[in-house]
């Protein structure tokens, strides 16, 4: 690292350097005398096409980079035109007070006309597939793509930390946002080039990163060069609906347009020789669906849209933004097509929506260039190809070949950043709070090539254990980016008994993905709580414990899974699991046999095979964990595991075959929906712990694949098939009530369902068979005389709806679920109140058999 007096000189004699690459900022307001904001003026730099008209309320602000323009012109019909001297190459505050050339007349009044935008619009629509870049049948184009994060309000932010004195040195770096006039310190900066690929027939949209590097970040340790392309937040306004941050806005050109906004075509312009309307948009009142405000340009000839600006209005329901823009513009082609030229966005990430230099809040920015497209491009199809694939070279590009790929050079501030991110990371303060927010985020507290954790696990309890420490360590990245060992050791307080296990993963491949995971494990277990509950140890599932208390049992295990991403479409997997269940007692995991015999455990001597199928799917690929993102299509699993008999006491010989369906689709203006969908069977004769036992929830947290009115040991099925529906509507209602619009407050709908059957050699209820079954069922409340044993759901499936209100103070939301089916199976059995979790306070309407409250966590935008 370079010491600080060698850079403070570096920045002496880059000062002394003319301004090249520098961005002139503008922002301000324009009223009249009165003080009252005007309306559709333009402003614009003088004798450029460089210009912006302002919104309803007279604001505006433009960005120029062409740092000869220095005269600001407002002018508007019927008021005195009004120039200014605006000093080039940094931020300007410029507000304009026009005056009315005759103060009997008034001024200029641009009044919505729909009927003409209806006409337009018809007219877009109708060329839409001549004119959406993505309508040609393939293109190859070179991308170059620029990112900034900057800290707002940085002085005012450090300063109050009480350790300005030692990041003084960073203010010679602050800028100022054009589009919302907060001061920043551009903290990162990614630049990234990419070749893309587009194909209509056969479908394709890939993209390989050739070149990427992010200030501060070592090119080798670089797993964000996959989000740093186009393909993560592209913006076409052609499309219906604009994703971004996983919310939909209506395109200002969608058909349907005119349901979401009102028009005002202000003016006619000759660019590139060709007549141009310019077009404002502003939402409609009473839309409670999240919209644009802004300006486009639509060329009058080809009915294309030549650029557009797009402002999120600051009355919607979404979260963590306080400023989001969307910019694009479009260029015609020889061949009389139109195809993009550039693209951009600028976000404000804060905790409040109030502008006030105490709040935390983070400027992104981001700058796509595209160069000339191929459209003669041939695709070639491979089946492991990835929609972004990153070049091994990618992160040890040269400088020289950085200078040769930029569109426009670096401004002087953003090269500084380079320079500054690498001195801030000298600071023992600055690598202090790192390590907090990194122990926070990944759970385990690295100390080198070792780390302690996870914090959640510390300290517990529950009611079978009692009080329950837990100590855990893993190597970090820095032993090894391709193995990673993980060993902890916890003890129960109340049962005496030290548990603990160790895990092993080896990566083999990142890209494509391949990767052998092992496990040995001997420690407490919930049998039927479902893949999606809070694990073992948890201190949260200490703090809801539930009111029925929890059903866990001793297990030993032993793991080995094997994964390999065969293409982007397709992974594979298989493994071992060889398990054994301990029975716990009448209170816990009793087991008796059929014949009145006390059952010591249970094994599992199984073998299985896995294989998802996905597409379009985007994936996060760290270290040794590959998650899913998002995919527009379902995502589909398929499971077959074998219970081998004979190699231990207690095995069972068993087939289970499962298919799982995950799906999220968007259904804009009204929301979005979830489902997740299981069935499967269970050919052979084995003990309850082994069967399909339906995923209850007796804890007041939300569990989004278990019922919330379902007990745990209630319902058992050897063949089943089971569906959670959840959809959310984002605040479409809420949204229309006035006080409570206010409140951003959004609704959810859930619908859960099962149907199983259980054949009579499974069927361990005594009551319902004649107990031809291995092992006999629990009874479903334990130590209650009156509790009716688990048994078989019958002809009749399970079904429980719910509603709820989420976006409480922005995170919080609260759902109702009412049992429909199945009420009166505990008609006369006495609630009890066994868990341990402070909730259990709680009175026994939150909680009955055909009623339940659940609260959860959601962090959405």
């Amino acid at each position: 690292m370079k010491p600080r007096v060698l850079l403070a000189v570096l920045l002496l004699m880059l000062a002394a350097v003319s301004a090249f690459a520098q961005t002139t900022k503008v922002r301000g307001r324009v009223v009249d005398e009165q003080g009252e904001g005007i309306p559709f003026v333009a402003v614009m730099f003088e004798g450029t096409t460089v210009g912006i008209t302002t919104d309803l309320d007279g604001y505006y602000n433009l960005e120029n980079k062409d740092i000869s323009n220095k005269v600001l012109v407002a002018q508007l019909l019927g008021y005195e035109s009004v120039r200014v001297n605006v000093r080039p190459g940094v931020f300007n505050q410029i507000d304009f007070t026009l005056r009315l050339f005759n103060h009997e007349l008034a001024g200029a009044q641009v009044k919505a006309d729909n009927k003409k935008a209806k006409r337009l619009l018809a007219n877009i629509n109708a060329r839409r597939s001549k004119n959406d870049p993505d309508s040609h049948p393939q293109y190859r184009v070179k991308i170059y793509n620029k990112m900034e994060l900057g800290l707002t309000h940085p002085q005012e932010q450090i300063q109050n930390t009480g350790f300005g004195k030692k990041f003084a040195f960073v203010f010679d770096y602050i800028d100022t946002s054009a589009v919302s006039g907060v001061p920043y310190l551009p903290i990162m900066i990614s630049e990234t080039v990419a070749d893309k690929h587009h194909s209509s027939n056969p479908e394709l949209n890939t993209e390989k990163v050739e070149a990427n590097r992010i200030s501060g970040v070592n090119p080798d340790l670089n797993l964000l060069s996959q989000f740093t392309g186009s393909m993560h937040l592209k913006v076409n306004f052609y499309n219906d609906f604009i994703n971004a941050f996983d919310v939909q806005f209506p395109s200002p050109i969608m058909p349907a347009a005119l349901l979401y906004y009102n028009y005002y075509i202000i003016d006619s312009l000759q660019l590139d020789g060709r007549k141009t309307l310019v077009v404002r948009y502003h939402p409609k009142k009473f839309i409670s669906t999240p919209t644009f405000d802004g300006e486009m340009q639509i060329d009058a000839e080809d009915f294309a849209l030549r650029s557009i600006r797009a402002t999120m209005k600051n009355t919607v329901n979404v979260n963590w933004l306080r400023d989001f823009e969307l910019n694009a513009s479009y260029q015609r082609m020889p061949d009389s097509t139109w195809f993009y030229k550039s693209d951009g966005f600028y976000v404000d990430f804060s905790m409040s929506l109030r502008d006030s230099s105490k709040m935390l809040s983070f400027l992104g920015k981001r700058e796509l260039t595209y160069g000339e497209p191929d459209f003669d491009f041939v695709p070639e199809i491979k089946s492991s190809d990835a929609p972004v694939k990153v070049a091994v070279d990618a992160g040890h590009q040269s400088e020289e070949f950085w200078e040769a790929a930029r569109p426009a050079p670096l401004t002087k501030k953003e090269e500084d950043v380079y320079a500054m991110v690498d001195e801030i990371k000298t600071i023992p303060l600055y690598k202090d709070l790192y390590t907090i927010i990194y122990t926070l985020i990944n759970s385990y507290w690295d100390i080198g090539k070792i780390g302690i954790g996870p914090y959640f696990k510390l300290l517990s309890f529950n009611q079978m254990e009692g009080l329950r420490p837990q100590f855990g360590l893993h190597t970090s990245k820095d032993f090894s980016k391709t193995d990673r060992f993980m060993v902890y050791a916890a003890y129960g307080i109340r049962d005496k008994t030290l548990k603990g296990g160790g895990e092993w993963e080896h990566l083999f491949s990142r890209d494509p993905w391949i990767k052998l995971y092992s496990e040995i494990k001997y420690d407490v277990y919930q049998i039927g709580a479902g893949d999606n509950a809070l694990t073992e140890g948890n201190m949260f599932a200490s703090i809801f414990g539930g009111s029925h208390g929890t059903r866990p049992c001793m297990t030993s295990s032993f793991k080995l899974n094997y994964e390999q991403e065969v293409n982007p479409s397709f992974t594979f997997g298989a493994g071992l699991n060889f398990s054994r269940y301990y029975g716990t007692g009448e209170l816990f995991v009793p087991m008796i046999a059929t014949s009145g015999r006390t059952i010591p455990s249970v094994a599992k001597n199984e073998f299985y095979l896995m294989a998802t199928f996905s597409k379009d799917e985007t994936v996060n690929k760290g270290y040794f964990i590959k998650q899913s993102v998002h995919s527009n299509y379902p995502i589909i699993r398929i499971d077959l595991s074998a219970g081998i008999p004979g190699i231990r006491k207690y095995d069972y010989g068993y087939f289970r075959p499962e298919l799982s369906i995950n799906w999220k689709w968007r259904l804009p203006p009204f929301g979005m929906s979830k489902i997740w969908a299981n069935a499967g069977t269970i050919i052979g004769r084995v003990p309850y712990p082994l069967l399909h036992i339906h995923e209850g929830n007796s804890t007041y947290l939300l569990n989004k694949q278990a019922f919330s009115c379902m007990d745990f040991f209630e319902f058992a099925s050897d063949t089943w098939a089971t569906i959670f529906w959840y959809h959310s509507l984002g605040g479409y209602i809420f949204g229309k009530i006035p006080i409570i619009r206010e409140l951003n407050l959004r609704e959810e709908f859930s619908l859960r369902a099962t149907w199983g059957s259980l054949s009579e050699r499974n069927n361990g209820n005594p009551g319902e068979s004649q107990m031809r079954a291995p092992m006999r069922f629990p009874k479903m409340i334990p130590g209650d005389p009156t509790s009716p044993y688990m048994r078989s759901l019958g002809k009749v499936p399970f079904v429980e709806f719910g509603v709820g209100i989420s976006n409480i103070l922005r995170f919080i939301r609260i759902d109702c679920f009412w049992r429909l089916t199945h009420r009166d199976d505990m008609e006369g059995v006495e609630e009890q109140q066994t868990g341990e979790g402070i909730f259990n306070t709680l009175p026994k309407r939150f909680r009955t058999t055909n009623f339940a409250v659940n609260i959860g966590a959601e962090f959405r935008f």
